[in-house]
C-alpha cells in the first residue's frame, strides 16, 4: 500500500483512503504496475465522460426514470445496496427509439456513481468497509427476440466493459433468476469480457422460485426482497414489485419515442447452427 501510494501521488483521486486504494490492488492481484494502470485509465475516463457531474443533484432524461426497470430496493444482510435488475422488463427497442445509446449509457453510470456514495456513506455509518453491492438480475418475460437484437446486446457489453474496468471489487452476490434455455447464448458472448472474480459471484437459477427465493434470502433481508420475489417488501399502495423503488418497465409509450432510429433484420446477432441447436 505505501508502494501504491507513492506511484498514484499527485493524482487528482475521487478519494484518496485505504479503502478505495485497496479495491485497485485487489483487481490486479497487488500487481503494483498494473494496479496503477489501471488506476489512471480510470482517472482519465472520469474526466473525459465528465463523470464527477453525476452527482445526486443530477437530472436524468424523464423516460430512463420511468421505464427503466433498475433500482435499489434496500440493504442487504452486510449493509450493502441490493439492486433489482427487471431485464426481462426492458423493452430495449423503446429505449433506444426514445434515447441515444450514449444517454443510456450515461444514465447506467449515474446510477453506478450514486451506488458508490451510498456505500461510502454505510461506511462511515456501519464503521466497516462496505464496498460491494448484491444484485438481483430478474429474465421473466425476456424473448430470444430480445437476445438476437444487436444494438441491445452491445450496449450491455459495453456497460459491462465500464463496471468490469471502472469499478473494481463493487460486485458482490448476483443472482440471476428465471433464466430461459436461450441465456447460455447469451451468457458465452459475455463470459469472454467478465474476470474470473466476477464469474465466480454469479449464481444463475431457472425458473424454481423456492430454490433461488432460499438462495437470496440467505443474503437479502424478507423485509427488503419484493413479496412477487419471495420476500415481504410491498409498496404502500400494496405493489408486491416495489416499484416505487424499481420502475415497472414494459413497453416505451409512443410519445417517448423520437423516430430517428429503426431497427430491422440486419440489427441482429447472427448465431451459427450449432450453437442455436445446443440452446433452442
Amino acid at each position: 500500500m505505501v508502494k501504491f501510494k507513492e506511484l498514484v501521488a499527485g493524482l487528482d483521486l475521487p478519494r484518496n483512503d485505504d479503502r478505495y486504494l485497496l479495491r485497485w490492488l485487489r483487481a490486479r492481484d497487488f500487481d503494483l504496475l498494473k494496479a496503477e494502470k489501471m488506476l489512471r485509465n480510470h482517472l482519465e475516463w472520469r474526466k473525459k465522460y465528465q463523470v464527477a457531474d453525476l452527482t445526486d443533484d443530477w437530472k436524468p432524461i424523464e423516460v430512463l426514470q420511468k421505464c427503466y426497470p433498475v433500482g435499489i430496493i434496500g440493504e442487504d444482510k452486510s449493509g450493502s445496496p441490493v439492486w433489482l435488475i427487471r431485464h426481462g422488463k426492458l423493452d430495449i427497442r423503446g429505449i433506444l427509439q426514445a434515447v441515444t445509446i450514449e444517454e443510456f449509457v450515461r444514465y447506467t453510470v449515474w446510477m453506478l456513481e450514486k451506488s458508490a456514495r451510498i456505500m461510502e456513506r454505510q461506511s462511515m455509518k456501519l464503521g466497516i468497509d462496505v464496498s460491494k453491492q448484491t444484485i438481483i438480475f430478474d429474465l421473466e418475460h425476456w424473448s430470444f427476440q430480445d437476445l438476437v437484437f444487436k444494438p441491445g446486446m452491445d450496449v450491455a457489453m459495453e456497460l459491462i466493459k465500464i463496471f468490469e474496468a471502472n469499478y473494481p471489487e463493487a460486485m458482490g452476490y448476483t443472482f440471476v433468476i428465471n433464466t430461459p434455455k436461450f441465456f447460455q447464448m447469451a451468457y458465452s458472448l459475455l463470459k469472454p469480457i467478465l474476470s474470473e472474480t466476477t464469474l465466480s459471484k454469479i449464481k444463475i437459477h431457472g425458473y424454481d422460485k423456492s430454490i433461488w427465493t432460499s438462495d437470496i434470502l440467505g443474503v437479502v433481508p424478507a423485509e427488503v426482497l419484493p413479496k412477487a420475489l419471495g420476500g415481504r417488501a410491498v409498496d404502500p399502495d400494496g405493489n408486491e414489485w416495489c416499484e416505487s423503488l424499481v420502475p415497472g418497465g414494459g413497453p416505451i409509450p409512443e410519445y417517448y419515442k423520437t423516430g430517428s432510429e429503426s431497427f430491422g433484420d440486419e440489427e441482429e446477432y447472427k448465431f451459427d447452427d450449432d450453437v442455436m441447436s445446443t440452446f433452442l
